[in-house]
């Protein structure tokens, strides 16, 4: 099934103001696309959508609270911080505007359990139990450092890639079109979303790989050889 034409798509990256969040917004309204930053506090979406358009000189940014956020986007980036619990809280205070939507989760459960649960559960399938509402849920960048996302692009010759996972094939192509609209990226599908699980083991190894061999300097990344 082919991809949605995501420039009559509104992404709404939920909340927006963090390190990876505005990244995300700032790359995919430089690509063009409608954009929303989220925010418990409207205040600071609006600043940080004003930043963004500033920067990437487009119009098509905007800063709401999350719950309009949710309720304007097509296409939802899920990038909440914080214990479960509160997680969890802001999900299903969202639900009754993610029906059915495709909501790509960038989150990685496993920086906050210990190794004994790794591979067990992905904040992905626990997000999606959260929600009690039907939607479509998919995986990207929960194995990417931050920095990658705007300051220190890949080459595109020579791409990072990020992998994802998900049940709805239509969210699976869209959300690799969404990845791949980030220069220096390749979105590989992960097969269902059961397998999040998997992927989100990446992204802690990434970590003891990157102590071992770069120092820790957040340099390591994927790379599909095909």
């Amino acid at each position: 099934m082919a991809a949605l034409d995501l420039t009559r798509r509104t992404i709404a990256v939920i909340p927006g103001t963090g390190n990876v969040g505005s990244r995300l917004a700032f790359q995919y309204a430089k690509a063009g696309l409608s954009v929303v930053v989220g925010s418990r506090d409207a205040a600071k979406a609006q600043q940080i959508a004003a930043q963004i358009s500033k920067e990437t000189q487009s119009s098509s940014v905007k800063g709401l609270t999350n719950a309009e956020a949710a309720a304007s986007g097509d296409i939802i980036i899920w990038n909440p911080s914080g214990p479960l619990e509160t997680r969890e809280k802001l999900l299903k205070s969202l639900a009754s505007h993610l029906v059915d939507k495709i909501i790509v989760d960038v989150t990685n459960v496993h920086y906050l359990f210990g190794q004994s649960e790794w591979g067990r559960i992905s904040s992905t399938l626990l997000n999606r139990d959260a929600l009690g509402a039907p939607a479509r849920w998919t995986t990207a960048f929960k194995a990417t450092f931050a920095h990658f996302l705007r300051e220190d692009l890949p080459d595109v010759n020579n791409p990072h890639t990020t992998f994802v996972a998900g049940d709805d094939p239509e969210a699976v192509a869209t959300t690799i079109a969404l990845v791949e609209t980030i220069p220096g990226f390749k979105g590989a599908n992960a097969g269902p979303l059961e397998n999040s699980r998997i992927v989100e083991l990446l992204g802690p190894q990434l970590v003891v790989l990157d102590k071992l061999n770069a120092g820790g300097k957040s340099s390591a990344y994927w790379k599909l050889g095909v």
